[in-house]
């Protein structure tokens, strides 16, 4: 794993490798990144950060990547090898304290 400089994220290898994975299935049904992100209904900036693993998918972004590849989820992930140790090693995002307004 690294750690990206400035927002302090941790990338898995998991998810490096499921952006691949992603990358690889779109540049075979010939979509441009920009394209297959409008498809999709993915803000385009952050697909690009979803390929290159630098973000943690959403459950409805990988449905919508299936949808918009038409295959199922299981084929979306094939290939895309689960290491239990290094997930179990993955620290959690700590979460941002809420906010109360005064009323």
């Amino acid at each position: 794993m690294r750690q990206l400089v400035g927002n302090q994220e941790r990338m898995s290898k998991l998810q490096i490798n499921l952006g691949k994975r992603i990358r690889l299935l779109r540049e075979a049904a010939g979509y441009s990144q920009e394209s297959f992100a409008s498809h999709a209904n993915i803000d385009r900036a952050a697909y690009g950060k979803l390929e290159r693993g630098e973000i943690n998918l959403t459950l409805l972004s990988l449905a919508r990547i299936a949808v918009a590849l038409e295959i199922d989820l299981s084929t979306l992930f094939a290939g895309v090898e689960l290491v239990a140790e290094e997930v179990a090693a993955t620290p959690r995002k700590p979460r941002r304290p809420k906010i109360f307004s005064a009323r």
